[in-house]
C-alpha cells in the first residue's frame, strides 16, 4: 500500500483548512485588499526613508522605477495573503454575470451576519436578493434554489483553492 490512513487524514484536514481560508478571502476580499494596499504603502514609505531609494546621488545612475518595482515584488513574496488575494481576483474575473452577482450577494450576506436560530442563513438571504436584483434587470424573475446556491458557493470556493495552488506551484518553480 502506497498511502496510509494517517496520511490521508492529514491531507483531508489540510484541504478543509484551505477551503476555509478561500472562503475567508472570498467573503472579506474588500477588507483584505484595503489591508494589503495599506501594508504596501507602508512598505513603500519605509523604502524611501531608508537611504538612497531614488538613486542618482552616487556616482552611478539611479533607477527609481525599477527599484520600486523590485521592492513591490519582494513585498508580494513576503506578504502571505498576496497569493490568496490574487487567486480570488483571478476567479472573480472569470465568473459569469450570474455567479458574480451571486458572489456579491454572498459577501453582502456575510457582512450583515445573517443568522437564523444559530444557523447561518445566508442562502435564504442570497436567494431573496438574487431574485430582487434579477427582476430589476430583466422582465422575468430568476429563481435561485438553495441547492444551486450551495453548489455555486462550493464551486467558487474550490476554484479559488485550485487557482491558489497553481499560483503557489508557479511561485516555487521560479
Amino acid at each position: 500500500m502506497l498511502a496510509d490512513q494517517g496520511e490521508l487524514d492529514g491531507i483531508m484536514m489540510q484541504m478543509q483548512k484551505e477551503k476555509k481560508t478561500a472562503e475567508h478571502y472570498l467573503l472579506c476580499y474588500e477588507q483584505e485588499m484595503k489591508e494589503y494596499a495599506q501594508a504596501l504603502a507602508e512598505s513603500i514609505a519605509d523604502g524611501f526613508s531608508e537611504g538612497n531609494a531614488g538613486g542618482g546621488r552616487g556616482n552611478l545612475p539611479g533607477h527609481p522605477v525599477e527599484a520600486q518595482a523590485i521592492a513591490n515584488m519582494r513585498f508580494n513574496e513576503r506578504y502571505e495573503p498576496y497569493l490568496w488575494l490574487k487567486a480570488v481576483e483571478m476567479v472573480m474575473g472569470r465568473l459569469s454575470k450570474q455567479k458574480l452577482l451571486f458572489l456579491q450577494l454572498r459577501q453582502e450576506a456575510y457582512r450583515k451576519h445573517t443568522r437564523c436560530r444559530g444557523k447561518e442563513a445566508w442562502a435564504a438571504y442570497v436567494q431573496q436578493r438574487y431574485n430582487e436584483e434579477w427582476r430589476g434587470k430583466r422582465t422575468r424573475a430568476a429563481v435561485l434554489s438553495e441547492r444551486t446556491a450551495f453548489a455555486w458557493w462550493s464551486g467558487i470556493v474550490q476554484f479559488v483553492v485550485e487557482v491558489y495552488y497553481r499560483l503557489l506551484a508557479k511561485k516555487k518553480i521560479f
